[in-house]
């Protein structure tokens, strides 16, 4: 029940979850994702290590940029294991 707290706890932040809905149609940098959400480039960088922490994306870096994209197995374990909660 610990994993689906965390999971809970990250997206319950609603920008985290905007967060995720961008990351969910392409993998991004934080200078492309900050200003959609409306919040500072440092903002979005805290939320996307909370993110990450849990597993929820994954990043890669290309030269000075990291791009961040959404760990589609680990969301899915995520939502199996919700699926079990909720039963």
């Amino acid at each position: 029940m610990g994993r689906v707290y965390d999971f809970l706890k990250v997206i319950a932040d609603k920008n985290r979850l905007r967060i995720l809905c961008i990351l969910q149609e392409q993998s991004r940098c934080v200078c492309d994702i900050f200003p959609d959400i409306g919040i500072s480039q440092k903002l979005t960088s805290h939320h996307l290590s909370q993110m990450k922490k849990i597993g929820l994306v994954e990043e890669k870096r290309e030269g000075n940029f990291i791009r961040y994209s959404v760990d589609k197995k680990k969301l899915k374990e995520y939502k199996l294991l919700f699926n079990k909660l909720i039963k």
